[in-house]
């Protein structure tokens, strides 16, 4: 245990860990934006926009093509900024996608009518992932396979504090009673800071200086070329499969903790529960940094597929618990697993795909992996029905149900990791 210790202490340097910051900070501006965007205003000018009758129809039209355009879009962005021909193929992208998106949320925070909220939406969603291509390759440009464990750790942590922040910012300031321009203006402004100083900050990464121009941008936007590049990744990249296929299970198991669990505490413990739930929703950000960190750095020695198949056994395990929560108190060590495992399980998954892209497109690889993430956010809607079924029948143990087939998904994210284990794919650590 002391030698681990030893070993854990050794990959914490102050230098590294600043370096990993800066190219990470981006990140953090993307969860300020989207976690705002989403949760906190998106509702509210859906409500301002569309007729009141159909108002669940128009949420759900603009969350769908939201997810249409992660799932599309950023795999296409990412070939284009791998096969850039320029001196620098990542940064350019950070620049066009960051400024791209202050129109589009200048028509999504002055739109009085559906059309132009839809408008404004599509456009914020086409630039982030414009630039999202761009900056989840800097991990693989950058940082040693030895270090990307700790690396990813840091993003996930920027990224967990990107949503406390946004949340924290944009309550505050709901409370002084300003309006929704503002925090559409204080959303913009963390992503155009953190957009700048991850330009300055990070060093260039030279394209391939191919000075054709025309023929890499269209060989890169090419529908059969794009097809075939994806094909190929998942089929010659087996780590990297298995690892998309267990974010994919553990992330479609985990999200019902996310969208059910203000309704389970109301109902099963009254509504002060709700209240409480803000403290231990930032007891859960702290879990969820603390774990990631340690992952990370964990996964780095020890390997991959060990810490991931122990997170995805916590994760998957608290979700199961929680339904079956006698007390507040129980629910809540339950929700800790839950944060723990999960941000623990993100931050090594990432390091695990960066361990086995294809050699120069880490970038449109990277965004295949993001399909995972969109596609089981778009498939988390199927537990909604379990609990309408469940209220119907059996209105006692609609909680039960709901979160243990939830962990019971979440848990069959180890039978890929387990395939990267016993197959000898995964040989950090020792």
């Amino acid at each position: 245990m002391m030698h681990l210790y030893k070993r854990l202490l050794e990959h914490i340097d102050g230098k590294t860990l600043a370096f990993f910051s800066k190219i990470n900070i981006y990140g953090f501006g993307l969860l300020v934006f989207w976690t705002v965007a989403n949760i906190t205003l998106l509702p509210t000018r859906v409500d301002e926009t569309a007729p009141r009758q159909l108002q669940g129809s128009a949420l759900g039209l603009i969350s769908f093509l939201g997810v249409g355009f992660a799932v599309f879009i950023q795999p296409i962005a990412g070939r284009l900024s791998d096969a850039w021909p320029g001196s620098d193929k990542r940064r350019p992208f950070i620049i066009a996608g960051t400024l791209l998106v202050i129109p589009g949320l200048i028509l999504f925070g002055a739109a009085r009518g559906f059309t132009i909220l839809l408008l404004g939406f599509i456009l914020m969603q086409l630039a982030t992932n414009i630039s999202q291509a761009g900056f989840q390759a800097f991990i693989p440009d950058l940082v040693d396979e030895d270090q990307r464990g700790i690396a990813s750790g840091v993003k996930n942590i920027l990224s967990v504090l990107g949503t406390a922040f946004g949340l924290i910012g944009a309550q505050a300031l709901f409370a002084i009673n300003a309006s929704s321009t503002w925090v559409v203006l204080y959303i913009g402004t963390v992503l155009v800071i953190t957009g700048a100083l991850t330009v300055i900050w990070v060093p260039q990464i030279s394209g391939k200086r191919s000075g054709r121009w025309r023929e890499a941008i269209v060989a890169a936007l090419s529908p059969h070329n794009v097809r075939e590049e994806v094909s190929g990744t998942l089929k010659e990249h087996t780590m990297f499969r298995f690892g998309v296929l267990a974010q994919f299970l553990f992330m479609l198991g985990t999200y019902p903790a996310q969208r059910f669990l203000l309704l389970f505490l109301r109902d099963r413990f009254g509504d002060n529960a709700i209240s409480l739930a803000a403290i231990g929703g930032l007891l859960a950000i702290v879990l969820a940094i603390a774990a990631a960190g340690v992952a990370g750095v964990l996964s780095d020695i020890i390997g991959r597929s060990k810490v991931l198949i122990g997170t995805a056994i916590i994760g998957s395990f608290g979700m199961i618990l929680i339904g079956f929560s006698p007390t507040l108190s129980f629910a809540a060590v339950a929700g800790g697993l839950i944060a723990a495992g999960y941000g623990a399980f993100l931050s090594v998954n990432w390091a695990l795909l960066n361990d086995d892209l294809p050699e120069g497109q880490s970038a449109a690889a990277l965004g295949v992996a993001n399909i995972a993430t969109a596609g089981a956010g778009a498939m988390a809607g199927l537990f909604g029905p379990i609990v309408d079924v469940m209220n119907a029948i059996f209105p006692q143990g609609t909680y039960e149900v709901l979160f243990g087939v939830a962990g019971i998904v979440a848990a069959l994210s180890i039978w890929p990791l387990r395939r990267i284990s016993t197959e000898g794919l995964d040989e950090q650590g020792g």
